[in-house]
C-alpha cells in the first residue's frame, strides 16, 4: 500500500512538472518579446530624445481649450517640465527606420513610442519600429496618411497588450477620473509638436464612422463628424472641437471578446 501511495505521488509530481514546463514554454516567448520591446523603447528614448530644460515648465493656456479644462489641471503637472518642449532627433530616428514619421506620448501611461507609416497596414502589427519581428508590433498610422501627419483626421493604431504596453493603457480612459487627471496627448513630428486634448472616448465597431478619414478642414461634413464623436462619448469631456482643428484618433482592440470591437480616444489639436 505504501509503495502505491509513493507511486501516486511520483505521478502527480511528474504531472505538475510537465504542466509547469508547458506553461513556461507558452509564457517565456511572451516575456521575451515584452523585454525586447522595452529594451528598444528605452534605447530609442535614450539616443533620440534630447534632454529637457528643467527651467521650462508649465502646462498650456491653449487658446482652443474650453474654460472647463483649467479646473482639470493637476497642480503637480504644472510644475513639471512641459511635454510640448520635448525634442526628438528625427533625422537619427529615420536612419534607424525611414518609415518613422512621428512620436506619441500619453502622460500617465506607458505610451511613449515612435509612430510608423508603412506601405501597407499590416506590417507593423507584427514588427517593431526597428523592423524586428515581435507580436507587440508598433504604433502606426494607415499607409494612406500624409507622411507629415497633416491630414484633418489621423488614425493611430496599436495593440491592446495585457501588460499595458503599446496601446494597452488606453483603457485607462474608460475612467472619467483618469481623463480629468491626464487630459492631454502629445504628438511630435519633424515639423511640429502638438498638444491635443482628449474630448471623446467610446467603444465602437472596426467599421464604424470613427475611422473615417479624408475629411477637409473647414467643411460642414467634418464639423458634423466631430459633433457625432462628441455625442457618442461615454462621458462628457466638456470640449467641442471646431472644423479648423485637426483630430487625432487613438484606437486599439478591446477586452470584450468581440473581434471587431474597438476602443477609440479622440483628441483635438490645440493652438498654442
Amino acid at each position: 500500500m505504501k509503495r502505491r501511495r509513493g507511486e501516486k505521488k511520483a505521478v502527480w509530481a511528474a504531472a505538475l512538472t510537465v504542466s509547469f514546463l508547458a506553461a513556461a514554454a507558452v509564457c517565456f516567448p511572451v516575456w521575451v518579446q515584452n523585454r525586447l520591446a522595452d529594451d528598444e523603447k528605452e534605447h530609442l528614448l535614450k539616443d533620440y530624445l534630447e534632454q529637457e530644460d528643467p527651467e521650462k515648465t508649465g502646462e498650456p493656456d491653449g487658446t482652443e481649450r474650453n474654460e472647463s479644462t483649467d479646473s482639470e489641471m493637476d497642480p503637480k503637472q504644472s510644475r513639471s517640465p512641459d511635454p510640448l518642449l520635448r525634442q526628438f532627433d528625427f533625422e537619427g530616428l529615420q536612419e534607424v527606420n525611414p518609415e518613422i514619421v512621428g512620436w506619441i506620448y500619453v502622460p500617465g501611461t506607458q505610451i511613449d513610442y515612435p509612430v510608423c507609416r508603412g506601405t501597407d497596414d499590416s506590417y507593423y502589427l507584427t514588427h517593431t519600429a526597428e523592423n524586428r519581428e515581435n507580436a507587440l508590433g508598433a504604433i502606426f498610422v494607415p499607409s494612406a496618411t500624409d507622411e507629415k501627419l497633416s491630414d484633418a483626421h489621423v488614425l493611430f493604431y496599436g495593440h491592446n497588450m495585457k501588460s499595458g504596453k503599446m496601446f494597452g493603457d488606453l483603457s485607462s480612459y474608460y475612467e472619467e477620473s483618469f481623463r480629468k487627471e491626464y487630459p492631454y496627448v502629445y504628438v511630435y513630428t519633424p515639423e511640429t509638436s502638438s498638444r491635443c486634448i482628449v474630448y471623446s472616448v467610446f467603444q465602437t465597431d472596426a467599421a464604424g464612422s470613427a475611422f473615417t478619414i479624408g475629411y477637409q478642414f473647414g467643411t460642414e461634413q467634418y464639423e458634423n463628424w466631430q459633433e457625432d464623436t462628441v455625442q457618442t462619448s461615454i462621458y462628457d469631456c466638456g470640449y467641442l472641437p471646431n472644423s479648423r482643428q485637426q483630430i487625432f484618433t487613438l484606437s486599439t482592440c478591446t477586452d470584450s471578446g468581440m473581434e471587431q470591437d474597438r476602443l477609440v480616444v479622440h483628441c483635438a489639436v490645440l493652438t498654442e
